[in-house]
């Protein structure tokens, strides 16, 4: 992703980003326009961070998210034309981690009906974006239910809006889901659905 930071006479503004833990980048651009409204091609910036153990940028502008929290990016620019220092100032906000795998969520799936269905789960970042979905050694559920699917949603009492996984295919025992167009922070609740019949028969809590 990029950014432009626009030059107006003897201002400019850098416009709202923001950047992932870890180490994802952000290369600010610059349109410079002199006191004539003429651009001038590849201008001379100077760019710093406010905390460089938040975000780190180069003398060129690219910006490397390090930890979470916020930094403020200065922009200098000392014209030759007009003999003016131009600074502008945006804060960048460095937010959840694609290549932290500690970022996991634990619990435990439990039963919402007569059917047998529970066991632990873990719910996990992935390095490369998206999430994983592991259900754990202790996980069993009854070969009796007829069409279960299981989803990711935010309504513990409604599929209407949530991410069908798929139907259920292993009732003992660990396995995973890939989930790579997922957030960690997407979805509150993991939901094991009756399809053909509409029924809700396990959850469990994302917390």
């Amino acid at each position: 992703m990029s950014t432009t930071v626009l030059i107006l006479k003897y201002s400019f503004q850098i416009l709202y980003s923001s950047l992932k833990k870890g180490g994802d980048e952000y290369p600010f651009q610059i349109d410079y326009f002199n006191y004539v409204g003429k651009q001038v091609e590849n201008p001379k910036v100077s760019w710093t961070s406010s905390d460089p153990a938040i975000l780190e940028i180069t003398e060129d502008g690219l910006a490397t998210g390090i930890d979470f929290g916020t930094a403020t990016v200065t922009a200098t620019l000392i014209t030759s034309e007009e003999a003016q220092t131009i600074i502008s100032r945006d804060e960048v906000i460095v937010s959840m981690a694609t290549l932290k795998e500690s970022l996991e969520f634990v619990g435990k799936i439990i039963s919402t009906s007569s059917y047998q269905l529970g066991g632990s789960y873990a719910l996990t970042a992935l390095n490369n974006g998206g999430i994983k979905l592991t259900l754990k050694e202790d996980y069993e559920a009854s070969t009796s239910l007829p069409g279960l699917y299981i989803y990711l949603g935010n309504n513990p009492k409604s599929i209407a809006d949530a991410h069908e996984i798929g139907p259920v295919t292993v009732f003992k025992g660990t396995h995973f889901y890939d989930l790579p167009t997922l957030d960690i922070y997407d979805y509150n609740y993991i939901l094991y659905w009756c399809k053909p019949f509409g029924v809700k028969v396990g959850e469990g809590q994302i917390k």
